[in-house]
């Protein structure tokens, strides 16, 4: 049978071992709140869903529609949100696949871009520079507009240069009310602001690799010039995110 000095120490021994357990607790528990809190201020801009933003796909999406995918924002509202594919260029000219505007098209070299899953036989455009005045359409981002009518391509084409100023999406992509905002709440997509370089860029089949790259290292600067004291500083009053450019 233990002593009673055995039995103190033993009682002291488990009193100190939980205290320190319920320390170690309250850290790790005021770590991960201030880290949330960083992490929330320094992308709380750049998660903002809106006209003109870009959807970058988690390395982990597999929907094979959107893996690896880049897409831009055309619409955003209540109703729910409408975006194109800007990374899937096609080896296939448009007029192969759309024959009837195969006259009209003439000379132009651009490749087709695949948009997105639904309506692939309809076509969107995205135009910018001077065959952007002849576009009803409206401006998407940084003097980028959309155009949906195929009767506006002969003065589209008359005045844009080629592909850097004119490209054609087939299909495009759309989610219901909340849809979108719930893949990204779980990890599905990375929004960040768009420009006309990126939607235009010259490497589209490398922009998700340089877009993601780019965003993980403005999620490393952020969280190097605004580390909060872990035991309770403010992380809430952060810089706004950097505009991502794929430009080298």
């Amino acid at each position: 049978m233990p002593s009673i000095h055995t039995a103190i120490r033993t009682a002291r021994t488990e009193a100190l071992t939980n205290r320190l357990a319920r320390f170690r607790l309250s850290v790790l528990w005021r770590i991960v709140v201030a880290g949330a809190a960083l992490g929330l201020g320094s992308f709380a801009g750049a998660q903002e869903i809106a006209n003109g933003s870009l959807l970058i796909a988690s390395p982990e999406l597999a929907d094979p529609n959107f893996s690896h995918g880049v897409v831009l924002l055309l619409r955003h509202d209540d109703n729910g949100a409408i975006g194109v594919v800007i990374n899937r260029v096609t080896s296939l000219a448009p007029a192969k696949v759309f024959p009837e505007l195969a006259d009209t098209l003439g000379t132009y070299a651009g490749k087709l871009y695949r948009g997105g899953p639904l309506a692939p036989s309809r076509l969107l455009f995205l135009v910018r520079g001077l065959a952007a005045a002849t576009v009803n359409g409206p401006e998407i981002v940084d003097k980028v507009f959309l155009a949906a009518d195929p009767d506006s391509l002969p003065e589209i084409l008359r005045l844009a240069t080629g592909p850097d100023e004119f490209r054609m999406f087939a299909g495009h992509a759309e989610w219901t009310a909340g849809q979108l905002e719930s893949e990204v709440k779980h990890g599905a997509w990375r929004v960040v602001p768009a420009s006309a370089d990126v939607v235009f860029s010259d490497k589209p089949t490398k922009l998700w690799e340089q877009l993601a790259t780019r965003a993980d290292e403005v999620t490393a600067d952020a969280h190097e010039q605004g580390s909060p004291d872990l035991l309770g500083a403010d992380a809430r009053d952060r810089s706004p995110p950097a505009r991502l450019s794929a430009a080298p």
